[in-house]
């Protein structure tokens, strides 16, 4: 029996209100906690189980050449990891690398109850798959942000998004780099035309927004 039934029913209604059969393929899942920065799974490693997300969260990242990493998108409570679905679905190793970036607490469906689930509880397959299609569109989107907006604009993007209300940012120009999808250098020459236009503030580590209206142009000028 998992230790968090009440947890996944809050997070995931649609499981929690659908047929007995679903309901018991997560009350029966193994509960998995993992502290922060501890890998999750990595490239070339077999898929064993089907993980749900109930708190924390989860990068996953792909290696380029020369050892650069680049951002895929982030697991959220609520969620599941759409490159753990199609491994586990097509007996595929995995591709990429997963990292917790806090500390986690999930339910691991072992592949014999996944697949079971598939074959005999409606509302368990119906969510597996709604949850494949969104997630595959949210990395398809990510994708196009990398392949075809310019560096600059994804930048103002996440400095809007990942900064707190007070308006600053705590990472590395590495970090921000994963994160955008593109190399230290170029974040850092970008970062430093953003302070001359006296939109942002760089401090050690550190990026504060001064001017949010202005960054707000950048991602969309017709504002």
């Amino acid at each position: 029996m998992s230790a968090y039934p009440p947890v996944w029913r809050d997070l995931f209604p649609v499981l929690a209100a659908g047929d007995t059969t679903s309901q018991g393929v997560l009350d029966a899942a193994r509960p998995l906690a993992l502290p922060a920065d501890q890998p999750v799974f990595r490239a070339g490693a077999p898929c064993a189980d089907y993980v749900l997300l109930l708190s924390g969260r989860v990068r996953v990242q792909v290696i380029g050449e020369g050892g650069r990493e680049a951002v895929l998108y982030r697991v959220l409570p609520g969620q599941s990891c759409v490159l753990t679905t199609c491994c586990i679905l097509s007996g595929e190793a995995y591709p990429a690398e997963g990292f917790t970036e806090a500390p986690v607490q999930a339910l691991a469906i072992s592949r014999p109850a996944f697949d079971r689930g598939l074959e005999s509880a409606p509302a368990f397959r119906r969510f597996v798959f709604a949850n494949l299609g969104s997630r595959i569109a949210d990395v398809i989107t990510r994708m196009e942000e990398v392949a075809f907006r310019p560096v600059e604009r994804r930048l103002a993007t996440y400095l809007l998004a990942r900064a707190g209300r007070s308006g600053a940012l705590a990472a590395t120009h590495q970090e921000i780099a994963v994160d955008v999808g593109t190399v230290r250098e170029v974040v850092s020459r970008h970062l430093k035309r953003l302070e001359s236009q006296g939109l942002v503030r760089l401090g050690r580590s550190t990026v504060e927004i001064t001017d949010r209206a202005g960054l707000e142009r950048l991602v969309d000028p017709a504002l």
